[in-house]
């Protein structure tokens, strides 16, 4: 069974056809929101598979662009999206070729995706009745999904992928999310795979959770664990243990200004004995963003996005000085990004 690239797709997200990357930090507080269509359930915690997005949304950045990226996006409509985008890999000319037979040179590729929301939509603040999301791209992988909110306590999710452009490698899931004031259950049928998790908020800090998967081809079952405390209203501690990898995860985020935020991650697996750990700085100004990490391979990278009106400029650099490695990349977005 093929693995999926959680950091790479992320259907759970019904607008990731209106951003890139798919990981988005939490902005509700910077928003000038009415207070009808503010968070009216703060003691809510988050999915079991979403604990840690805020944090990765920095540490695990996917849009640090290496070559040159352009994108064309636009609404046709109040309710239907489109977005084209085109990549240009930096040339392999005269470099080494790669000891790793799996993993193959990038080639230029081209992507198209597509967001319908369902319902009529007159205000920003409208919810639509239901959302469906697809992706294609010119290597053969395709994405699609289908969101649907019953009521407040029952939310669906149907998803399909196609990794490569073998249909061997084809997955589908089927995801029902129970949610409370202070609860979420989440039951996942999936090729290959059934599970169930829930997360439970426990006082005003804590949030506990765990998950039980059962891999019906390996025939085995599964468990995982998360964790969540709340140190402060602008600090967060996170620990969670993923049993399909055998991987210990301790996250943690510090909004250090209104738009300032510093996050850090250390993974640890058990089956190599090897850890990871990964600092993050993420700045927001009016028109701009920047967003720098290192990690403990002495890895750095960093990424500066200008926004206007119609446009979206971003410039990315990654230096690895283990590797002798320096890799530089930039695109260029327009329209509604």
């Amino acid at each position: 069974m093929a693995a999926i690239n959680k950091e790479q797709v992320d259907m759970d997200n019904p607008a990731f056809a209106q951003q890139d990357p798919h990981l988005k930090i939490n902005d509700e507080e910077e928003m000038s929101l009415p207070p009808q269509f503010r968070n009216r359930y703060p003691r809510r915690p988050p999915l079991f598979d979403g604990l840690l997005n805020n944090v990765r949304a920095v540490t695990k950045k996917v849009e640090h662009i290496k070559g040159f990226k352009f994108e064309v996006a636009g609404g046709l409509s109040s309710n239907f999206h489109l977005a084209h985008s085109w990549m240009i890999p930096p040339s392999s000319k005269g470099k080494a070729p790669n000891p790793n037979p799996m993993k193959q040179p990038p080639v230029p590729s081209y992507t198209l995706a597509a967001q319908y929301l369902g319902g009529e939509l007159r205000t920003p603040f409208d919810q639509p009745s239901y959302i469906m999301t697809g992706r294609w791209d010119s290597t053969g992988k395709l994405e699609a999904a289908i969101i649907k909110k019953l009521n407040e306590m029952f939310n669906f999710r149907f998803s399909a992928f196609y990794l490569d452009s073998s249909p061997n490698n084809a997955q589908v899931h089927f995801d029902c999310d129970i949610t409370g004031d202070d609860y979420v259950h989440s039951i996942k049928l999936g090729t290959g795979l059934y599970s169930f998790n829930m997360m439970q908020t426990i006082g005003k800090r804590v949030v506990l959770g765990y998950e039980m998967m059962t891999l019906t081809e390996r025939n085995m079952s599964l468990m995982s664990y998360a964790f969540k405390f709340g140190i402060s209203q602008k600090q967060n501690l996170y620990a969670q243990y993923v049993g399909a990898a055998d991987q210990l995860i301790l996250a943690y985020n510090h909004r250090l200004l209104d738009k300032a935020y510093f996050m850090s991650e250390l993974e640890y697996s058990n089956q190599s004995g090897e850890s990871r750990t990964i600092l993050g700085y993420r700045q927001k100004f009016a028109t701009s963003e920047v967003i720098i990490t290192v990690n403990s391979k002495m890895k750095f990278s960093s990424a500066l996005t200008l926004q206007g009106f119609a446009y979206q400029l971003k410039l990315c650099a990654i230096a690895d000085y283990h590797k002798d490695s320096y890799k530089f990349g930039y695109g260029i977005a327009m329209g509604q990004v």
